[in-house]
């Protein structure tokens, strides 16, 4: 393909940014500085970048000097203010746009999981320290699918499991939601037999449910199971699991998980957002391990 094809190919894609013509072709869309910026520090090289004018210099320099980047140099599309607005066709204020190819996600490999646990030299340095999992099942929205990923990594969360049914963490809402945290924090793909073998292997699986037998996370003290459980030097992994906002986790992965947890709702309200209930449970087991 030349480079006019190329680029005509590519800016076709980003005027009508349909998802799934870009998950057909394994692309996908990065917006604004911060997310293009941590896309190339992980290595991650744009099909292309489209910038306005203000920011040309900056993607110029950026696309010429490789300093802090493992990326190779990318091609550049420089345009006024007004024509990317009318190329994406709505107000687009983060100034650059970039199409680059979207990672795959490779499955959680059981026996580097259970390396840190039997104190044996991981082969994945993301592993190697690794006490806290969040696992995500049928999250099917990606803005929420992002926005948990963007609080995983704020909160110190080893990595991100996404299970069935989930949105693809590299979808455009989801990378947006993340600011791209999506490419900085390690992400896996993960069924009911990885969870399986996990808790097998002495893992604690925590689950976020509203059932008769789920915990009031308010309740987390010295003396509560939960503490307990998290502190314990037989669960050096911790996994919380977080299910679909309309019907929860299914049995299976409910009857694997140790200790079912809930937050107390007032004035009639039922549950929280999951992006926002997750947030909460991450923080008040990560207060609770210490």
């Amino acid at each position: 393909m030349n480079e006019t094809k190329e680029l005509n190919t590519y800016l076709k894609l980003l005027a009508h940014l349909k998802e799934k013509d870009l998950a057909t072709q394994r692309l996908m869309v990065l917006e604004g500085r911060i997310v293009i910026e941590k896309a190339l520090q992980a290595g991650i090289v744009p099909r292309l970048l489209v910038c306005t004018e203000a920011e040309a210099a900056y993607w110029h320099q950026r696309a010429d000097n490789k300093e802090g980047f493992e990326a190779t140099d990318f091609p550049l599309h420089v345009m006024s203010h007004e024509e990317l607005c009318s190329l994406v066709d709505f107000k687009f204020h983060h100034g650059a746009i970039a199409i680059a190819d979207m990672p795959k996600l490779a499955p959680f490999d059981i026996a580097q999981v259970l390396a840190p646990l039997n104190k044996k030299e991981s082969l994945d340095p993301a592993l190697k320290k690794c006490s806290f999992f969040l696992c995500l099942w049928d999250v099917t929205d990606p803005s929420n699918v992002g926005a948990l990923v963007r609080t995983a990594a704020g909160l110190g969360v080893d990595g991100v499991l996404v299970g069935p049914g989930c949105a693809n963490p590299f979808y455009r809402k989801a990378i947006r939601a993340s600011m791209g945290n999506a490419f900085t924090l390690p992400l896996w793909s993960v069924d009911v037999h990885g969870l399986e073998k996990l808790t097998q292997n002495g893992a604690l699986l925590i689950a976020a449910a509203l059932d008769e037998n789920s915990m009031a996370i308010d309740r987390v003290n010295s003396k509560d199971t939960l503490l307990k459980a998290v502190a314990s030097p037989q669960n050096a992994l911790i996994i919380l699991v977080l299910g679909n906002e309309g019907y929860g986790l299914p049995p299976e992965v409910l009857a694997l998980s140790a200790i079912h947890v809930r937050i107390p709702m007032e004035r009639g309200v039922d549950s929280l957002n999951v992006a926002v209930a997750g947030g909460i449970l991450m923080y008040e087991i990560i207060r609770a391990k210490g």
